[in-house]
């Protein structure tokens, strides 16, 4: 069995309980606006020009089979219509300026990986944690890497937007220890327009979790789109109905780490104009969560 890996980190303290080896993986169904990682949405690799490596060199340009190529002062040009992602281009450049994103692993590959981490964890308690993209997009693959963990007794999480069919994540919670999960916009039809989806089968799964597995939530706070006090409160509202393995939620502040991603994607980046957020407004966001008793913490 194969899955399309973005990346692997050894050492995250971000990404679940303890010391993380976070396995993130290509294909989100979600297209949310404020995305850091823009190159983690596609199923399959997209070529990626990083421009501050490039030195014009111009040999990519001679070896594409399908001009898809051009060099231009300070750049180089990719037409995404003619690329067929043969990889040509990645074989000739000298500085590694042209890049995948993602590349095809198998699941005994992936787990040699995260077992490598084992010495970590006999220190700082720590495991697996699967993120995407979305780790139920990889559905089969997700499943047999946190069955084949678990057996081994290392601790499992993922980070999910909990959209997919109830059954499919119910099927993996036999595997997990802990869940993660993002909360974007409590009302329907305004998570539809900032994501792509609806929130509705995305809140009943979480409302299934929050019965089954430690849950921690993730908030994060996108200015003019979810930092309301309105959506603040729904928000909390939310989380009262919740069960009791509902652990926190975690506040995240707005960045645009994401957004040269997009250029290098070729891609426009829809809040380039939204300024991200200072410590005293999102401490604002904090104790209005902490009013309602909710556990907020400010990530």
């Amino acid at each position: 069995m194969e899955g399309m890996i973005l990346k692997i980190d050894r050492c995250s303290k971000h990404d679940g309980p303890g010391l993380r080896t976070v396995v993130f993986l290509n294909g989100c169904p979600l297209r949310c606006q404020w995305c850091s990682t823009p190159e983690s949405q596609c199923e399959k690799p997209q070529l990626l020009h990083i421009e501050t490596l490039c030195v014009l060199c111009g040999r990519c340009v001679v070896s594409c089979p399908e001009k898809a190529l051009q060099v231009i002062p300070g750049g180089i040009i990719i037409d995404r219509q003619r690329c067929t992602f043969c990889g040509k281009c990645l074989q000739v450049c000298l500085n590694h300026a042209m890049r995948a994103s993602g590349t095809s692993m198998t699941l005994d590959q992936v787990f040699d990986i995260v077992n490598r981490s084992r010495p970590f964890w006999t220190r700082m308690a720590g495991g697996l944690t699967i993120s995407g993209g979305e780790v139920l997009f990889q559905f089969e693959f997700s499943k047999a890497l946190l069955q084949k963990c678990h057996r081994a007794g290392i601790n499992t999480n993922i980070e999910t937007s909990c959209c997919a069919p109830m059954e499919n994540v119910r099927e993996l919670l036999p595997y997990l220890d802990h869940v993660c999960c993002d909360v974007k916009h409590m009302d329907d039809a305004t998570h539809k327009k900032l994501t792509g989806v609806s929130n509705r089968q995305i809140q009943e799964n979480i409302r299934m979790i929050s019965h089954e597995k430690d849950l921690i939530l993730r908030y994060p706070i996108i200015p003019t789109c979810n930092d309301s006090e309105e959506n603040i409160d729904a928000t909390a509202a939310f989380i009262k109905t919740l069960g009791d393995k509902f652990n926190r939620i975690d506040l995240l502040a707005y960045h645009q780490m994401g957004a040269v991603t997009y250029r290098r994607l070729g891609r426009e980046y829809a809040l380039e104009s939204v300024p991200t957020l200072s410590r005293e407004k999102m401490k604002r966001v904090h104790d209005r969560m902490l009013a309602h008793g909710i556990r907020a913490v400010l990530a």
